[in-house]
């Protein structure tokens, strides 16, 4: 066993692996849970997400600081980690209704305030969780010679938990049991690693007079403690980068669904945990850990590119092409496990291996590799730092945060920096590049040949030039899959792409899921028009550009004299107006105004605004963030924000949940084949408002994509869809949940049986 020679009885050495690797899974749903919680009041927009992530890495950050300070002064550690535990428990019981409160009262803050405000929300959490290792390590370490092993055991254990707390919390729990019942599944997983660490291990140990104090003597070249806190920064802003870069990628081609950041996510920690164990083993072996680290930091770059590499290959492979267009055209999202006989969902074991095997297959490919060498950098670090037992919290503490900084500062930069200025590709290679700078930091220490410090870099820098330019592989992506040539835009929200049939625009692609199409056809015409009969609107809000298809056709409604467009993605704007004329009618109207910013978050920074016609027409339901346009929460902010006689429209891909949400809080309801209209007050569809809108609309909007579209706004063909009134909505859906913020049934779907 790893700590035979270190600690006591081998039944202590397991029970601290085990509550240390539930003590991650807890973490980790936490982690998932406060997140999206804080999304819903502070926004899905990329600059909130990433400043609520800034706050709780931040708290972990100063954690590992203070715990590394204060572990070599306590006398009993594993009994101050089981309080810790129990404590961090405490507060996650009480974190939905603080964060739910909070979140009520502060919602649409300035970005400043968002960050501010979630990092007090998430201070005392964190911070009791950055203590943790630091505690244990200092707990654990006796002997400067295995230290290695030891940080890597205890980094990796945590890791490899806290990777399948997102799996079983992002799968199933969630899923299941909403967020708040997810929430004390993770504070049952805190008690049990708290109270099994002061009941068992408790009273095994005294912090007193343990371990030597000696000094490692060792042949091995030694870097000074500024260098190992600069290497520590590096290798957290290069990690937490490529992590980025590859939740970029992935939510390409595994589509942005709920389940892409829990895979992804899963696969990455997994390899970390791995790493950890495996370097944190070599780094005690090894003789020279200056030159380990860094051929392994080179090595994480080789990998990265060499993976990107295979996947450029493959879209090359005329063999591949059939099944690539099959696979990209379709959503790819975790198929649900159920096979309908007889009118009945019957769940299937083979159709569940089968589709997540198929859904993880890219995310193997592009994370694994590269993150099973991370995993060993900040172990390496561990173990060239620690030249006493006695100093093993304290020095373990100083380089985590480093290492933290360096992560927040990778995903700060990469996200809004590197990503829209250079694109995934050039973005890639410059992330590649920064790791022949730990070469600098061990310059003077090296022992080696020559010829061994050149063939790594040499390798790194041959492949790079191999690897595509900026753009390159999303359009050859899109070519191989579509078949039509795309144009390419990355922000720093998304790849964003138009397809093109000739010389016009045919599609436009968000995130690789097919968003608008051009022309039409009347598929969003169709919608708002039924709506617009209802309350003859002459404010607009919608939720969502899209393509600007349903933004031009409302500036052709009578009487409209503003329309406000609330659209997370600012670059969108920018590259419809740029090349779809259709978007360039729409945006260059004086009375529209568009807004860069989360739909929910408008609203709630702008209590007073009331609108006659509130459109929305978001991606798929699986989609991240689908859930909080349409819970039950987001419909009564809709009520709230509707003028008299005014009509809230929403476009849905599902047919039960979305619908009786909807007829639960409205009074008065119109359930359509893909669409409802719900209001305050009663509903009567003008048909003549209908007759002359449409014929306005086609006779001043000749030379724009509206090939089919008359059909399509013809009165009887749109009064065919009307499914049920609220009353028939009801009766239909007796059984059929409702959808709200805790419970997000429709992107948490997985093992949900269909409706």
């Amino acid at each position: 066993m790893i700590f035979s020679s270190l600690r006591g009885e081998k039944s202590h050495q397991i029970i601290i692996v085990v509550l240390f690797f539930l003590s991650g899974a807890a973490g980790l749903i936490y982690e998932i849970i406060w997140e999206r919680l804080l999304e819903i009041y502070f926004g899905v927009t990329l600059t909130a997400i990433t400043l609520i992530v800034s706050a709780y890495l931040a708290g972990l950050g100063l954690g590992s600081l203070v715990g590394g300070r204060i572990a070599g002064r306590v006398k009993n550690v594993v009994l101050a980690y089981g309080v810790v535990e129990v404590a961090i428990a405490v507060f996650g019981f009480i974190s939905p209704t603080l964060i739910t409160a909070t979140g009520q009262r502060t919602a649409g803050s300035p970005y400043p305030l968002v960050f501010i405000i979630s990092f007090a929300i998430l201070l005392i959490p964190t911070f009791l969780m950055g203590t943790t290792l630091p505690l244990l390590t200092q707990s654990f370490v006796n002997r400067v010679e295995s230290s290695g092993r030891v940080i890597g055991l205890l980094y990796g254990i945590n890791t490899l938990g806290a990777a399948f707390g997102t799996l079983i919390g992002g799968y199933v729990l969630i899923g299941w049991l909403g967020f708040d019942g997810a929430t004390r599944a993770a504070v049952l997983l805190n008690l049990i690693a708290g109270f099994g660490a002061i009941i068992l291990l408790g009273k095994q140990e005294q912090n007193e007079g343990r371990g030597d104090a000696v000094r490692e003597k060792t042949s091995s070249a030694s870097l000074s403690y500024r260098s190992i806190l600069i290497a520590a920064f590096l290798v957290g802003f290069i990690d937490l980068g490529f992590e980025i870069l590859w939740f970029r990628v992935l939510g390409t081609l595994n589509k942005t669904t709920a389940y892409n950041f829990p895979s992804a996510l899963f696969v990455f920690l997994a390899g970390l945990a791995i790493g950890g164990y495996i370097f944190g083993r070599k780094a005690d072996q090894s003789h020279d850990r200056i030159t380990l680290f860094w051929k392994l930091q080179l090595g994480v770059g080789l990998v990265t590119a060499a993976m990107f590499l295979l996947f450029w290959g493959l879209l090359h492979l005329p063999s591949l092409q059939s099944w690539i267009e099959t696979w990209f055209l379709n959503p790819q999202h975790p198929a649900p496990p159920y096979v309908w006989i007889k009118n009945e969902a019957i769940f299937s074991r083979r159709l569940m291996i089968f589709s997540l095997l198929e859904y993880f297959i890219p995310t193997v490919i592009l994370v694994l590799p590269a993150s099973l060498l991370m995993g060993g950098g900040l172990p390496i670090l561990d173990r060239i730092a620690i030249t006493s037992a006695q100093v093993s919290g304290q020095r373990v503490g100083d380089i985590h945060l480093a290492n933290i900084f360096g992560s927040v500062g990778g995903t700060l930069i990469v996200s809004f920096v590197f990503l829209p200025l250079f694109g995934t590709e050039l973005t890639l290679k410059i992330l590649a590049l920064l790791g022949l700078s730990f070469i600098g930091l061990a310059w003077t220490s090296w022992k080696n040949s020559a010829s061994s410090r050149i063939i790594l870099p040499a390798a790194l820098v041959v492949l790079l030039l191999i690897l595509p330019g900026r753009g390159e592989f999303y359009r050859r992506l899109y070519q191989t899959a579509t078949g039509i040539d795309a144009l390419v835009r990355e922000s720093s929200d998304a790849v964003l792409v138009l397809g093109y049939q000739g010389n016009e625009p045919a599609t436009l692609w968000i995130g690789g899921i097919q968003n608008s199409y051009f022309p039409t056809y009347g598929y969003y015409e169709r919608t708002a028009l039924t709506c617009a009969s209802v309350s003859k609107p002459r404010r607009v809000l919608m939720i969502g550009l899209g393509g600007a298809n349903t933004a031009y056709f409302m500036t052709q409604l009578p009487n409209v004299n503003q329309i406000v467009i609330v659209e997370l993605i600012h670059d969108l704007g920018l590259l419809l107006d740029e090349f779809v004329p259709v978007a360039q009618r729409a945006l260059r109207d004086p009375r529209v105004e568009l807004i860069a910013d989360d739909g929910r978050r408008y609203l709630y920074a702008n209590p007073e605004e009331d609108f006659d016609l509130i459109f929305i027409d978001p991606l798929y339901s699986f989609t991240a963030g689908h859930n909080n346009l349409y819970s039950q929460e987001a419909m009564e902010l809709y009520r709230s924000h509707l003028s008299p006689g005014g009509v809230f429209c929403g476009w849905f891909n599902e047919n039960h949940v979305i619908p009786k949400t909807a007829a639960n809080v409205f009074p008065y309801m119109i359930h359509f084949r893909d669409w409802v209209a719900a209001s305050n007050d009663p509903i009567q569809i003008d048909r003549n408002y209908i007759q002359n809108v449409s014929a306005a609309y086609l006779a001043n909007s000749a030379g724009l994509y509206l090939n089919g579209t008359q059909g399509a706004l013809e009165v009887s063909g749109i009064l065919e869809d009307q499914i049920a009134d609220r009353a028939g909505t009801l009766a239909a859906e007796q059984e059929t949940p409702i959808l709200t913020d805790m419970h997000p049934w429709l992107e948490y779907y997985y093992f949900h049986k269909p409706y």
